[in-house]
């Protein structure tokens, strides 16, 4: 690990433990590529003492993904009341998430779509806690967001169920209530395009991870979330969240 990686990491961590937002990093401490991106999350992900148990992947058709890890201590039961005062963004996204049912080690062949579908054992219908780190979020340099670990803080699982054999998100309506009230409502707004590609892409990619994650890859039981619906809609503590995707399920939280 570069001393850059290591300090611009503890820069990180401090700011994850205090609450306190980085308004500017200096030059020599910013990611200048992707790859100083995910070292810098492999590093704080170490510095906080985590362990993934789940992913976020996302990206959309005709560019190259991006990922981070998520903590098995940040992904909760529907239902779930998280503090406000440990929150400052309060953003809530809407989305599909995967478990799989099988490791995805490293190999010597190229994960594909049909792979990641063969081990996929449940979809999840998620909310997304998003939370940056960073001051001027989400007017950000996309380097800064990525090693913020795209300014993800948890997941609240709802409804499971076995992926259908006829998954088409062109036609999949969402709805997004804040309090009861509706905040989103639309169909067919995932802009990530397959999913399956999505987690092939990922597949391939964790092995490479760093740190603790190096080797690891993927493993049976973990959730992988494929990115939002609705963008970001921006809550206030006390707000009852659900998200709705009809014929699929639900999931609701509340910033307590």
């Amino acid at each position: 690990m570069s001393d850059r990686v290591s300090a611009t990491a503890r820069r990180l961590f401090e700011a994850f433990e205090s609450g306190v937002p980085i308004s500017d990093l200096p030059a020599s401490g910013a990611p200048q590529t992707r790859d100083d991106a995910f070292a810098i999350q492999d590093a704080t992900f170490d510095l906080l003492g985590r362990t993934a148990g789940a992913w976020k992947v996302g990206g959309s058709p005709g560019t190259e993904p991006t990922a981070s890890p998520i903590a098995t201590g940040k992904i909760y039961p529907t239902g779930q009341v998280l503090a406000s005062d440990a929150h400052r963004n309060f953003g809530v996204e809407a989305e599909i998430a995967f478990r799989l049912g099988q490791d995805l080690p490293a190999r010597g062949t190229a994960y594909t779509p049909d792979d990641i579908r063969a081990a996929v054992s449940a979809m999840i219908v998620t909310i997304e806690i998003v939370e940056s780190r960073l001051l001027d979020w989400p007017k950000t340099d996309p380097l800064w967001a990525l090693m913020d670990f795209q300014a993800n803080d948890s997941l609240v699982l709802g409804t499971e169920m076995p992926v259908p054999e006829a998954l088409d998100f062109s036609t999949q309506p969402v709805r997004l209530l804040f309090d009861d009230t509706v905040a989103f409502e639309d169909t067919g707004t995932f802009g990530g395009g397959d999913p399956f590609v999505l987690m092939a892409w990922l597949a391939n990619h964790a092995p490479g991870r760093t740190g603790s994650l190096k080797g690891r890859g993927l493993k049976a039981g973990d959730v992988v979330t494929t990115g939002s619906w609705n963008g970001v809609h921006f809550a206030k503590a006390g707000t009852k969240a659900r998200v709705e995707f009809p014929g699929l399920g639900q999931a609701d939280m509340q910033f307590g």
